[in-house]
């Protein structure tokens, strides 16, 4: 051993990443898949930003305007967000003037979430983005890869 790898305040040096043994970690399909929502997490980041979407409020403006008068909790649920985050969440969105909230008509006690105007053009625009984004993302695999991998999550997460 070197006298310097034995002085107190030293760092031994690191092994860099393409260094390091990962074949074990590579073989487990929740590390992986936690590597690749990172990796599509930094690119919405990225190409979203300036519309002000996080991948949450993404989410949250895809399901509203696909399922009008969703109720946040249900919202939630398919969203695996815990409800109290998602009030806030929500109160943001609905102070900023995205959506609203509405009295079921068929359960006074129920509350519906819609999004107003501001709020559809928001997300119209995100839209836009989503196509390009996605090819971007995906462009390692070919199309029918591109398929298969949406099939296999589906099946995975039993949408």
């Amino acid at each position: 051993m070197s006298p310097k790898a034995l002085r107190p305040g030293t760092k031994a040096a690191q092994p860099s990443e393409g260094l390091l043994d990962l074949r074990a970690l590579q073989r487990t399909p929740g590390f992986m898949l936690r590597l690749a929502q990172l990796k599509f997490f930094e690119g919405f980041y990225e190409e979203f930003a300036a519309l002000g979407l996080t991948p949450a409020t993404y989410a949250i403006f895809v399901v509203i305007r696909d399922n009008p008068g969703v109720p946040p909790s249900s919202l939630a649920s398919v969203l695996r967000l815990r409800l109290p985050n998602l009030i806030k969440i929500l109160n943001e969105l609905e102070s900023s003037g995205f959506i609203k909230r509405n009295r079921s008509k068929s359960d006074r006690r129920a509350i519906e979430l819609m999004l107003t105007p501001k709020g559809a053009k928001l997300i119209q625009e995100g839209a836009r983005l989503t196509a390009p984004y996605n090819k971007k993302m995906l462009a390692p695999l070919d199309e029918a890869e591109q398929r298969s991998l949406l099939e296999l999550l589906n099946r995975i997460l039993r949408f």
